[in-house]
Formats: structure tokens, C-alpha cells, sequence
């Protein structure tokens, strides 16, 4: 048994212009007839049998406790204890990762976009969805080469928009610029070159980072920051570890 449905679709209107005022006129339909067969509702409940099974691997994984934080992280400008964890995260993490691939340089600052960071961490217990909800975009770790002008271009606007997720640096916001900046502890050299580590989004402009399409060189690691994440809670798991995080006057308004 078929049951027919017409659905009447509004195709045109003509605006008409009249003694100031604005009039909507229907000039023309069009009525189409779409049949839908009662067998859709079995193919439903097939793909419903075939879905289930790996619905309930997908909600194991995601419930799976990786960690345990000390106290709820949350972001917040300049600093926050969420940004500064998330940035020491990444610079950590990245280290690790240009020694297992003999790249021959450790990075030196790192950055994550504070509007790329969406919910909180929470205090106890962290799951994997929890992780996905903080970072749900597909984002993959990079590694940028950039020159101490590039730096001080982006830690400007930084400074602009009144602080971000930032690792490796200290410095003052006066008048919207970044003043008085460290990095890894020494005075930015302009004529230096520098490596960060940061995600993809922003190493090609996202952002407003468009200082960091003029890099002097880019490697893609290849692995998501958010799966990057996810093993660094495990292996503080593993180790018996809680999260921590503290502010620590990285960046402050002068």
C-alpha cells in the first residue's frame, strides 16, 4: 500500500513598489507529488539493528574516565587556568613529538586560539567526550618556523584582543601591544628565528593570523591535537597523576 503526499511549493514573488509602501504579490505555484512507500519504515528499523551495536561501543568509549583534574579549568583573558594548561599541554607534547621524529629542534612557544577552546575541564573525574567537547574540531598539531618580527607581529595581537592560550612566552599589554616579551626565558630577538607549535586552523590564517601564512617553514605532524590530548591524560592516568594548572602572571596588563 502507497500513500501519496503533496506538498505545494511557493515558487516566486514579485515585489511591487507602491505609494511607499511594500506589497507582496503570489504570482505562480508549482504542486509536485512525492511517493512515500510504508517499506521505508522496515529499512528504518534494519539500519536502526545494524547502527545499535556500534551506538554502544561509540557511548563505552566516549563515558571512559582518561583522567582526574584537581579543580574545574575554565577560560578566561589574559590568562586562565584552562588556556595555560592547554598551551603547556601543547608545548610539552610537542617536544615529545620532535624528538620521536628526530626533526632536530624543540619548539619554543605554542599557541591554541582561545574562541578554538569550547567548553571547560571539568573538576574530578574526565571522560572522552568531555575532551571532544572541549576541542570538537578536527584540528591536526603543526609545527611553525617563524622569524622574531613574525613573533612580535603575533603576540600583538594577541595583546589586541586582550590575552589568548599561550606557551613559552611572558609579556605586558600596554596599549594594546605585548611589551617586555620572554621567550623560554630570554628577550625576544627580532633577528632570531623561532618554532611553535599550534594547530593548522591558525598556521593557515585562522583566526586572524595571518602573519603565520608567511612562515619561513611548516611541518604537519599528522595527528589531531584533540587525540594529542587524549594520550596526554592517559599517560597521566597511567602515572597515578592529577591535572594541575596555575596562572602564573604569562601575560599581564601593565
Amino acid at each position: 500500500m502507497q500513500q501519496t503526499i503533496t506538498y505545494t511549493l511557493l515558487i516566486t514573488c514579485v515585489l511591487l513598489l507602491s505609494s511607499c509602501k511594500t506589497h507582496y504579490s503570489k504570482v505562480s505555484y508549482e504542486t509536485e507529488n512525492l511517493t512515500v512507500s510504508e517499506s521505508l519504515n522496515s529499512l528504518d528499523n534494519e539500519v536502526v539493528q545494524i547502527y545499535l551495536p556500534y551506538k554502544s561501543i561509540l557511548e563505552k568509549d566516549m563515558n571512559r574516565v582518561i583522567s582526574v583534574s584537581e579543580t574545574e579549568m575554565e577560560k578566561d583573558k589574559p590568562e586562565s587556568l584552562l588556556t595555560n594548561f592547554l598551551a603547556d599541554l601543547l608545548i610539552e607534547e610537542g617536544k615529545k613529538e620532535a624528538v620521536r621524529e628526530g626533526l632536530g629542534f624543540q619548539p619554543e612557544i605554542s599557541f591554541y586560539n582561545y574562541f578554538g577552546i569550547l567548553s571547560n575541564i571539568p573538576e574530578g573525574e574526565i571522560t572522552v567526550e568531555d575532551i571532544f567537547e572541549l576541542m570538537p574540531f578536527e584540528n591536526e598539531m603543526v609545527f611553525l618556523r617563524l622569524t622574531g618580527e613574525q613573533i612580535k607581529v603575533f603576540l600583538d595581537i594577541v595583546a589586541s584582543n586582550g590575552g589568548d592560550s599561550v606557551g613559552g612566552v611572558r609579556f605586558k599589554i600596554s596599549e594594546g601591544k605585548a611589551e617586555r616579551i620572554l621567550v623560554a626565558g630570554k628577550p625576544l630577538n627580532l633577528n632570531e628565528k623561532y618554532w611553535m607549535v599550534t594547530n593548522d586552523y591558525v598556521a593557515n590564517g585562522g583566526s586572524s593570523m595571518q602573519v603565520f601564512t608567511q612562515r619561513l617553514k611548516m611541518i604537519n605532524t599528522n595527528k589531531k591535537i584533540r587525540n594529542v590530548i587524549i594520550k596526554h591524560l592517559e599517560d597521566k592516568q597511567e602515572k597515578g597523576e592529577k591535572l594541575t594548572a596555575k596562572t602564573d602572571g604569562r601575560i599581564s596588563n601593565e
